[in-house]
């Protein structure tokens, strides 16, 4: 039977750029719902509240559903910062040692950081999309929006994977 690899608890303080990103995700979050509660209501009664691979409207609902995002946001926001604070919790791509654990934590806090910034900011364009699309039926998210969400996410989380496999 494999015995479990046992990770050093160690703290290690956020960078200046950790906290940067943290303050930007924060003023992310709060930009949307200023927006929603602006726009709220002039608003028709109805809105797109889903949006198919292309980035057409194809499901309708009622403009309450716009607070939706935002709870999602903060939500992922504060559980992404959580789970941040806990890095010796994660899955490694390399044994993690006394010898390389604030390394590897550190990129791991970081991939975080960026994920969670990213997520928030799709979420807010998702937010303005659909607040353009309710005035106008023809709007959408755009058919580069998938693409480039894709693109985005795997992208960091392969940078910080290369990244962890080169500081093993």
């Amino acid at each position: 039977m494999n015995k479990e690899q046992v990770k050093p608890k160690i703290t290690i303080p956020l960078t200046k750029l950790e906290y940067f990103i943290n303050i930007i995700c924060v003023i992310a979050l709060i930009g949307p719902i200023l927006y929603i509660a602006k726009e709220m209501s002039s608003l028709p009664a109805e809105i797109p509240i889903h949006f198919n691979g292309k980035g057409e409207p194809d499901g309708w609902g009622g403009k309450r559903m716009l607070f939706l995002l935002p709870a999602i946001s903060v939500a992922l926001y504060y559980v992404l910062s959580a789970l941040s604070r806990s890095p010796h919790v994660f899955n490694y791509a390399v044994p993690i040692t006394e010898a390389n654990a604030a390394t590897q934590y550190l990129l791991a806090r970081k991939m975080i950081v960026w994920l969670k910034l990213e997520l928030i900011i799709i979420f807010g364009y998702i937010e303005w999309a659909t607040v353009q699309s309710a005035y106008n039926h023809e709007n959408g998210l755009g058919i580069w929006m998938l693409p480039v969400v894709l693109v985005v996410v795997f992208g960091t989380l392969g940078f910080y994977l290369s990244r962890s496999y080169k500081s093993k």
